[in-house]
């Protein structure tokens, strides 16, 4: 047993997944080709699938460009409006209705006026777009034919508000420059016409409103002020000015004239009685106003006269002649006093009398002027409530004369707040751009190539790598062999892969110290045919036969190529004869084999049976005591229900799964059916290449593998 137990420096190893780390591209149970998180994992994804993506791409690109061109091959064309937020007036009054000035909501509600079915539907009528072959409508009737026409309309033509500013841009959209530039124009004209005449024609019917009623105020008031003259010349009251009649007036100032003349008559009595009272000694004793100029003068001549004759009198004593003299002149100047008050007394009765006699006069003329006006004071209230109505009526009528004469001369005068600021011109370019087209088809064409790729490895189930085979749990990848060509012989009959310079290593460790005096069992095992588990099986007992090592290889799967069955396998189990009967020794092979065999099976029981039986086990044992390894071909896991009682039997088993073919859920099962609860997996048939775009180091590996071989032959 030279080769049982051996170690040697392993170069088809697999590395280790923490060293590896290769990444599932979509995580989770499920394997899948490696991720593109980290940057090495989009180089490898980009690589493998570079050709598919581009391809993909061109032929997205390609399409939706055409598609593109065929969609938006129309034109766009903006009018700018303006709303002015100043306020402009000809005159203080203006129209009936004012601009709209700095009303944000206003602005939006002219918008959504413009977006309505009412202001479309009036555009198709004045561009005669029922009539265009691209805005037309379809419908049975005329109606339903202007209504499609309006929705069609309503989805290419935009009046979109700009931000928060005072700006309307109009926006239409037509297979021509020139059309799309018309309708914008055109919509963008309307919005302004419909505001100016919805002034002016507010304006105007105001006016003409107002002109219907004046004929009827006109009436009115001329009834009203003749129903006023007429009860005035009945009543023959003439206007005084400032609301009152003749016979107002006349009462009012003979009023104030009584009071005055009262006031006058007690201020003349008095006097008149305080000069009655007063006497002759009225002349000392009177005041200063009834005095008079002479009076004074006399008195103060007779003060004079009295002081010389006291000091003459002191001087020349009382009989002197001087002395006698001054007293004849006082008692000429006295007497003149005395005639002097006696005038004023009789000349102040004389004005008491006058100012009697004024007083009731005036008292006799108010007394009836009182009379009459209190004969004409219900005919005066009425009076006075037909002359407010004539004036209310009045002023009622001029208001409206004057405002209707404003509203009609005004009318064209007052600016309009809303003005085309930008007309329409035709574009020179398609909207969009046929360079933005092409840069979004772009845009579009590498997402789907990369969507492609995506979803085409999500779906490729087929296992190429280490760590997707380690992730289906109590697996281990030992090792990949290439794709060998078979060696030709004699007779240009082509003999089975030659892969013992790939198993060298592997072997190593597959073939452990066995214990006692039995040999070691190794069972090699697949999910179906076709994927190089016979070859493997030969290869493996060829090498390890050519260590030293005594080898059975047990053929438990029948053929494919096999037309005739020879004695073997099945006819020990099913005849129970000697085991040595059935062996072969081949002369390419340094092992001892035990075909399938069914020659003597002319009623054959299940093979499952045989291989289950007890005769079968024992047989296994027997070929352990006489053999070193006893190596297994079985049947594929998922084809033959025997193959996990062949399974358990062996002491290790080689699970071979052909590289990029066979998929994770097959293995996933067969193991599931073979319970094993450790198995070692043999990547066959590998791409050295295809493997370098999933697991750029092991592929590695395997060239220098590749090397190391070549030299040694």
């Amino acid at each position: 047993m030279s080769t049982i137990g051996r170690k040697s420096t392993r170069i088809n190893a697999v590395e280790p997944a923490d060293e590896q780390a290769p990444l599932d591209l979509w995580g989770g149970s499920k394997p899948r080709a490696y991720t593109f998180i980290e940057p090495s994992g989009v180089w490898l994804f980009l690589r493998r699938n570079v050709w598919r993506m581009a391809a993909v791409a061109a032929l997205a690109t390609a399409t939706a460009f055409l598609v593109a061109v065929l969609v938006f091959n129309k034109y766009s064309a903006t009018a700018v409006v303006m709303v002015d937020p100043r306020s402009a007036k000809v005159t203080q009054t203006g129209g009936v209705l004012a601009n709209i000035g700095a009303d944000a909501i206003a602005i939006e509600s002219l918008v959504q006026v413009a977006r309505s079915e009412g202001f479309l539907g009036a555009l198709v009528d004045q561009l005669n777009l029922t009539q265009d072959s691209y805005f037309a409508g379809r419908g049975a009737t005329e109606a339903l034919k202007r209504l499609a026409t309006i929705e069609k309309l309503g989805a290419k033509l935009s009046v979109a508000r700009r931000g928060t500013t005072y700006v309307i841009d109009v926006t239409a959209t037509a297979p021509s420059p020139d059309q799309a530039a018309s309708i914008a124009n055109a919509a963008a004209q309307k919005i302004l016409d419909d505001q100016t005449s919805l002034r002016t024609g507010a304006s105007a019917m105001t006016a003409q409103e107002i002109q219907n009623r004046l004929a009827e105020l006109r009436g009115r008031v001329t009834r009203a002020e003749q129903a006023v003259a007429e009860l005035k010349a009945r009543l023959k009251v003439t206007d005084a000015g400032q609301g009152n009649t003749l016979l107002e007036r006349r009462v009012f100032e003979l009023n104030q004239q009584l009071v005055l003349a009262s006031a006058q008559t007690a201020e003349a009595r008095a006097r008149y009685e305080l000069l009655r009272k007063a006497g002759a000694s009225a002349g000392e004793n009177l005041p200063l106003a009834t005095q008079s100029t002479v009076l004074s003068a006399l008195r103060a001549e007779y003060a004079r006269l009295s002081r010389q004759s006291a000091d003459q009198a002191t001087v020349l004593g009382p009989r002197h002649p001087d002395v006698a003299s001054l007293r004849a002149q006082l008692a000429d100047v006295r007497r003149q006093i005395n005639a002097e008050i006696s005038r004023m007394t009789a000349s102040a009765r004389a004005a008491y009398l006058e100012a009697e006699q004024r007083e009731t006069a005036l008292a006799s003329q108010l007394k009836s002027a009182q009379a009459e006006s209190g004969a004409l004071g219900p005919e005066l209230v009425k009076l006075g409530e037909l002359d407010r109505e004539a004036k209310a009526e009045r002023s009622v009528y001029e208001q409206l004369l004057n405002r209707q004469r404003e509203l009609t001369q005004v009318k064209d005068l007052d600016p309009s707040d809303i003005r085309v600021v930008s007309p329409a011109l035709p574009p020179s370019r398609t909207t969009p751009p046929r360079m933005a087209l092409a840069a979004a088809s772009a845009a579009l064409g590498l997402i789907a190539g990369l969507a492609y790729a995506i979803g085409r490895e999500w779906r490729e189930d087929t296992l190429k790598t280490a760590a997707q085979v380690e992730r289906l749990g109590g697996v281990e990848v030992m090792g990949f062999i290439p794709l060998v060509s078979p060696a030709k012989k004699d007779g240009d009959k082509r003999a089975a892969p030659d892969l013992s310079p790939w198993l060298a290593d592997l072997s190593a460790e597959l073939t452990p110290e066995a214990a006692g005096d039995e040999g070691l069992a190794l069972l090699v095992a697949s999910t179906r045919r076709g994927e190089g588990r016979t070859t493997a099986a030969s290869n493996l007992a060829a090498y390890l036969a050519q260590g030293g090592d005594r080898v059975l290889l047990i053929e438990a799967d029948r053929k494919a190529d096999e037309k005739k069955p020879g004695f073997g396998l099945l006819d020990i189990l099913e005849t129970s004869e000697d085991l040595k009967r059935a062996f072969i020794e081949p002369k390419d092979a340094p092992y001892t084999l035990l075909p399938y065999g069914g020659e003597t099976l002319n009623h054959p029981r299940a093979v499952g049976g045989l291989m289950s039986g007890m005769t079968m086990r024992a047989m296994l044992k027997l070929a352990r005591q006489w053999f070193d390894v006893v190596v297994i071909d079985g049947p594929p896991a998922l084809e033959a229900p025997h193959a996990r009682l062949l399974a358990a039997q062996a002491d290790r088993t080689v699970f071979v799964i052909e590289w990029g073919k066979t998929s994770a859920a097959d293995v996933k099962a067969a193991l599931a059916r073979l319970d094993l609860r450790e198995a070692v997996v043999l990547y066959n048939k590998a791409d050295v290449n295809g493997l370098r775009m999933y697991d750029p180091q092991q592929s590695r590996l395997m060239e220098k593998q590749a090397d190391a071989i070549a030299k040694a032959a």
